[in-house]
């Protein structure tokens, strides 16, 4: 009987365990996501980004600690069954000066906050990070600690499922 238990009690505890990630940040409002997969969006206080260059000339956000706070917003397409190789992400990386949060910015003033965007996926020639500077990005201010981002865009270079994000954030 006590070995009955404890087997219970290990096949209990290997349930997993789903939910969203957001640091320093309630999340309030889920952007619309596409009903084939999951949408997660974080708010990386104390941090900043730059966007390097690897070997072969290709883009990639360098995360490091700093002054300014990161957003990410990623879209994970669930797996496809029995495919080798078939995992597909978008993701989409801001930078904001705590300062200035309430913005409002088109085309190519969207480098002031680094929008990136990455497709990343067994996608021959068409994954990698990519700057965004078509689109728009607004944050407005609705209450002392909240604010609303909307945010749409356009990439050229590669297919991209997620076009807008649309977020209610409150920073503790």
């Amino acid at each position: 009987m006590k070995y009955l238990f404890l087997l219970f009690l290990l096949i209990c505890s290997c349930a997993s365990k789903q939910h969203a990630t957001v640091i320093d940040s309630t999340q309030v409002n889920a952007s619309p996501c596409p009903e084939d997969g999951d949408c997660t969006f974080e708010v990386l206080s104390n941090q900043s980004f730059s966007i390097e260059k690897d070997g072969i000339g290709a883009l990639y956000p360098k995360v490091v600690d700093g002054n300014t706070i990161i957003l990410k917003f990623e879209y994970k397409r669930n797996d496809i069954p029995n495919t080798v190789d078939g995992q597909y992400r978008e993701l989409v990386y801001l930078e904001l000066n705590r300062d200035h949060l309430e913005i409002d910015l088109k085309e190519d003033e969207l480098n002031y906050v680094k929008a990136l965007f990455a497709r990343l996926c067994f996608c021959r020639g068409q994954t990698g990070y990519y700057i965004i500077n078509q689109g728009q990005l607004s944050i407005k201010k609705l209450s002392e600690s909240q604010y609303h981002l909307k945010m749409r865009f356009k990439i050229d270079e590669v297919p991209q499922v997620i076009s807008e994000i649309d977020e209610v954030i409150s920073f503790k």
